[in-house]
């Protein structure tokens, strides 16, 4: 009789169980017009570049935090945004696939120099 008072999730998809198998980073970035980000993403993830990093601490009551999922052979990485206004999230992106070149890219802006790890030898 209570199973119908408790709220239903959502089922999860095959993506997102996916991505709890990977490495998280979260990486805090200057607010900026979260729509208009998330329509340049859609058209060229690339813009990913063009967000700003920024210490926590320093912007407390708006930012962007970036969520970096990748892999042990850094072959399959992927991104997806959340924006933060008093520490409630008001917005969300889709997730994003990314290739290592721009994944180390966007890492080095914040100070994490990646290497793809050399394939063992047979």
């Amino acid at each position: 009789m209570f199973g119908i008072l408790k709220k239903k999730t959502p089922e999860e998809s095959a993506l997102q169980k996916h991505l709890k198998d990977l490495k998280l980073r979260k990486i805090s970035y200057v607010d900026t017009d979260f729509d208009e980000f998330t329509r340049l993403m859609r058209s060229d993830v690339k813009n990913w570049l063009k967000l700003k990093p920024v210490n926590y601490y320093a912007v407390k009551h708006e930012y962007i935090m970036g969520s970096v999922y990748t892999s042990d052979d850094l072959d399959d990485n992927y991104v997806s945004f959340e924006r933060y206004e008093h520490e409630r999230c008001t917005h969300k992106s889709d997730i994003y696939q990314v290739d290592f070149e721009l994944l180390s890219k966007a890492l080095a802006k914040v100070g994490i120099i990646i290497t793809r790890p050399e394939p063992p030898i047979r």
